[in-house]
Parts: structure tokens; sequence; C-alpha cells
């Protein structure tokens, strides 16, 4: 019988990858939850045309990469590709911004594109993020980089690079785009394909071309921080002070335009050379128009998001093993109770504790409890069981002792 083995573009996350995972999460929720972030979860899918709206029919993830079906209804459903918009309809359609001015949500779970898989990035890869609702000022934008980076430099991940610019408001951008565009016609023999394709439907994102950004003319092109309006040049030099308070070395980018049409205002990546050309580790920006789009509503907003398997390659062995601090070996069936019975009383006050159940010799226990590297290991045969007592080896000094079976809970702790 033919083994059924995981879909192309996806992956199980077990063992040493499995303990990344959980690590990055558990320090990911207690970061947000310091600067009071509340865990949001929502659908796995959504309607298509919440996507299509949201992120943009002339982008890549809508023309391209989205998992789209029809259900048994026969209404268009899509498997979420991001995030962010799923947040805002779940805001919107929960009436959040009736209940509290200002919102603040962190999420953590799976997302879904049809891209070509590659070390870094999956069909269905891991994200997490956070998004404010309800807030304009600039100190929010500078504080949700400083949470970005932070997040990872509390991971241990180093050589890492924040990059910023602005694609200011719906109107500065259709000044700016006319330019992008009458300057790039002029070079259409030079441009790549999939730029030739763009000049009409989305100019923007012409700087964002991996094939053209070493040539001369795309070099020249116009900077878009010269058409922004006053009060948005105003916003994106308070943004750059701020980020200065929290500390965030930071590089201008005039190219960054970020691939999702909703961003408006300031935008950031934090990069790595680490990763090849897969290097932004974590993006996001400003959307203050989504949620008008989606729902009427005159709210400002900004987040950002992070693959999680990207941060996995990035830590290496840098993450805590979570391994036992406890090896029970116990010798002999008639002691097999009492060393479940002790194996209980430690897990009952948070410490971890291995345990075979079945028999086995000294040397294979050894051996196991080395392999666990753990840094007890209780000994429990019969004459110590008729002695009431277990024999305590410290793996970390080598030393062993002798302690009563009742007062093994408090020596360890």
């Amino acid at each position: 019988m033919k083994l059924i083995k995981a879909v192309r573009g996806t992956k199980d996350i077990i063992g040493e990858e499995a303990k990344k995972y959980i690590y990055i999460s558990n320090v990911a929720q207690k970061m947000f939850e310091n600067y009071n972030y509340n865990f949001v979860k929502t659908p796995i899918f959504e309607e298509t045309e919440l996507f299509k709206r949201g992120i943009g029919e002339a982008t890549d993830v809508v023309e391209k990469e989205m998992y789209t079906f029809k259900d048994r209804g026969d209404r268009s459903i899509t498997l979420r590709p991001e995030n962010t918009a799923s947040l805002v309809r779940c805001y919107l359609e929960n009436a959040i911004y009736a209940k509290e001015d200002i919102s603040r949500f962190y999420y953590n779970g799976s997302m879904f594109r049809y891209e070509r898989p590659q070390a870094g990035r999956q069909r269905e890869f891991n994200q997490i993020g956070i998004e404010v609702f309800g807030e304009k000022s600039p100190k929010v934008d500078a504080e949700v980089i400083a949470i970005g980076y932070k997040f990872l430099e509390k991971l241990g991940i180093t050589d890492l690079e924040v990059k910023i610019n602005s694609v200011g408001s719906n109107a500065s951008r259709t000044v700016y785009r006319e330019k992008l565009v009458e300057h790039f016609k002029s070079h259409l023999d030079d441009m790549c394909d999939d730029c030739k394709d763009r000049i009409n439907r989305n100019p923007l994102r012409l700087l964002d071309c991996k094939v053209d950004k070493d040539k001369d003319f795309y070099k020249s092109a116009p900077n878009i921080i010269d058409f922004l309006f006053e009060d948005e040049r105003k916003h994106y030099e308070d943004v750059k002070k701020y980020l200065d308070v929290f500390g965030i070395k930071y590089t201008e980018d005039p190219t960054l335009v970020r691939g999702l049409d909703y961003y408006s205002s300031t935008v950031f990546e934090i990069v790595t050379n680490k990763l090849g050309s897969q290097g932004t580790v974590l993006g996001g920006g400003r959307y203050d128009n989504l949620l008008k789009e989606l729902g009427d509503k005159d709210i400002p907003a900004v987040g950002f998001a992070t693959g999680v398997e990207r941060i996995m390659m990035l830590l290496g062995e840098n993450y805590p093993k979570n391994n036992p601090d406890v090896y029970i070996a116990w010798l002999g069936e008639n002691t097999s109770e009492t060393a479940l019975k002790i194996a209980e009383s430690l897990r009952d006050n948070d410490i971890k504790v291995y345990i075979d159940y079945s028999e086995k010799g000294m040397k294979s226990h050894m051996k196991k409890a080395d392999k666990l590297s753990v840094r007890y290991c209780i000994i429990l045969g019969e004459d110590e069981l008729n002695k009431g007592i277990v024999l305590l080896k410290d793996f970390s000094t080598r030393e062993q002792k002798e302690v009563k079976i009742e007062e093994i809970l408090n020596y360890i702790k």
C-alpha cells in the first residue's frame, strides 16, 4: 500500500523544530501582552471578496497565490493568505470600535499561498503579528516597529536591519504614480516582463523589482518622499524621531513599498543577509484606508507580521531545549508504583519528569538520562524502596547521595 505523504508545500513541525515553534510563540505572547496586546484567533478561511477588496486585485497574492474554492453552498471561499484583512473584518463585524478607543491585538496561525516551495517559504506557513486600531499618532508607528525589532532581539537574532519608507496617501500616490509611469515608460525595452505588465496595473510594484534593481534607470526613478504632502512628510519625520527615542537604528529605503495594496503612510521591513533572497524577516506598516474600504469606517490602523519558519531558520541552536529536569530510573517491578507516585508529585510542582513504563537495566537508564540532558536522576531499586530512600544523582557534578522519599520534592525544588 502506498504511503500517503504531506502535500507539497506543507511540512510537519516536529522534534526540535516543534520546540523552536513553541519557544517563539511563548516569547511573542509574553512580550506582546507586556505591551497590552490581546490574543485573537480568526477563521482559517473567509469569503474570497474580503481578500480581493482588502489586499488588492492587482497584487500577486490575489492574482496568483490564493487557495480559492467553491463550498457546497456555491460560495467562493479562500484560505487566508494573510491575517490583517481577517482582523479588520473581525474588528468591524464585532463593532469593537464602539467598545474601546484603541484596540491592540496579536495573532499566531497558519496562512496559505500557492508559491514555489523553498527554504523559509511554504504553501502553508505560519505568521505571528500585531495590529493596532484607532490611533494615528506616529508614536504608534514607531512603537510597532520597536516591538518587532525587540521581539527578534529577544529571541537572540542579531545582524538585523530596519528599513523604513512612507508611501503617502491615495492622493499623493496618484501624483507620484503618474511620474513613476512616465519615467519607466521611456525604458520599456530594458525592463523585465513582469514590470512591463505591472506598469499599467500596479506601478508601485515596479519599485520592488529584483531583476532591474541594479540598472541605472531603476536607480534614477522618482523618489516617493518628494511627492508627500506636508502633513504626510511631518508624520514620516515624526516616526523617525520616535524611533530614535525607542533606540531603534534604521535605514531609509525609497524603493520599499510592500506587496499589498492596503498600505498607506509608514511601511517598514526588518531584514537579514542570512537567508539569501528571503531576507525579509518581519514587515508591516500603516493601513489607514483599509477599514474604510471594508466597512466604511474612518479608523486608522498599523501593524506587522513575521514568518515563524524564517525565524526558526535564524534561531539555529539558540533556543531552550525544554529537556526534562529529572529522570526516574526504577529497577524491579515492585518499585514501579512508588516511582510513578514520585513522578506525579514532582510534576504537580512544575518539575519536568521523564519516566519509562517498561523495566530496563541501570546501564540503559543512565544512557537515556545522559541523552536527555537531565539535571537529576532518581534511582529507585528494591534496596532503596525497603529503606524508604532514593539515590539522587546530580548530573552537573556527578555526585550521588541518599535522600528520603518524602524529602525528594523539597530537595529538588
